[in-house]
């Protein structure tokens, strides 16, 4: 095995540990690590038998029928598409993860998985990044936003008010919204809280989710005017993987839409 072949299964047997660990810490099997597992096998793959798939390749430019060359040239140039894509949607998710919300922005706090009535690792990093944010902007309200999903006993909502009062944040600042099931509801319904408390009026918010979210959620927020910032929660490192890959799919569907 050369250097190249080493270093990329290395690279495939480090990411088939990650996208794996959400499966064994959370439970957690979607269309964010399955294709991470499906593209760390095939790069441990190349990286093993890096000189008998270098031979075949070969072997089909240089001999084989004309069908298997369009299909080796084809399956190259989707393969270059894809990779061009998850980079300029990352470069999407950077660049709205830093984008810092107006000085008099309110805020609103994305829901997450509530376990019974406690919040879920995601959902208490929300928390305490929307508890900071206000510690430092004392004039600003806050919608804490999520209904009640598969297993929750309470809202969303209601477990983030919970713990952010605990915290000291004055419960007359803290507006609850807790009928939302999706993004789009996080934030259509939460400006509606805003409008009823008399500030409506101003459509610069604060989002706080975790980093690889905050892009979809500005998409969303641009279509329903508003102007939105972030408050980013750092999502744990064997967990970001997974949620990266599986953002990657729900962005290009919301740009497609």
């Amino acid at each position: 095995m050369g250097m190249s072949g080493a270093v990329c299964a290395a690279a495939g047997t480090g990411l088939l540990i990650c996208f794996l660990l959400p499966v064994f810490t959370g439970r957690i099997l979607d269309i964010g690590n399955v294709t991470g597992l499906v593209i760390s096998t095939c790069l441990l793959f190349y990286g093993l038998r890096q000189a008998p798939v270098h031979e075949a390749l070969g072997r089909i430019r240089t001999e084989g029928p004309l069908p298997a060359r369009i299909a080796l040239a084809a399956a190259g140039i989707l393969c270059a598409g894809i990779a061009l894509t998850a980079l300029l949607l990352t470069c999407m998710m950077v660049r709205a993860a830093l984008k810092e919300p107006a000085e008099d922005a309110n805020v609103i706090v994305l829901g997450c998985e509530v376990k019974g009535e406690k919040p879920s690792l995601m959902l208490s990093g929300r928390i305490d990044a929307a508890v900071h944010y206000l510690q430092r902007h004392p004039g600003a309200l806050c919608v804490v936003s999520g209904g009640t999903g598969e297993g929750e006993k309470i809202s969303e909502a209601e477990c983030m008010y919970r713990f952010m009062t605990a915290q000291g944040i004055e419960p007359a600042r803290i507006l609850l919204e807790d009928r939302s099931v999706s993004t789009r509801e996080n934030l259509l319904f939460s400006m509606r809280k805003l409008e009823e408390a008399g500030a409506g009026d101003n459509r610069r918010i604060a989002v706080v989710t975790n980093e690889f979210h905050a892009c979809r959620a500005h998409l969303i927020a641009k279509k329903l005017g508003l102007q939105a910032g972030s408050v980013v929660s750092r999502t744990p490192w064997w967990l970001f993987p997974t949620f990266y890959v599986r953002e990657l799919y729900g962005l290009l569907y919301q740009l497609l839409l």
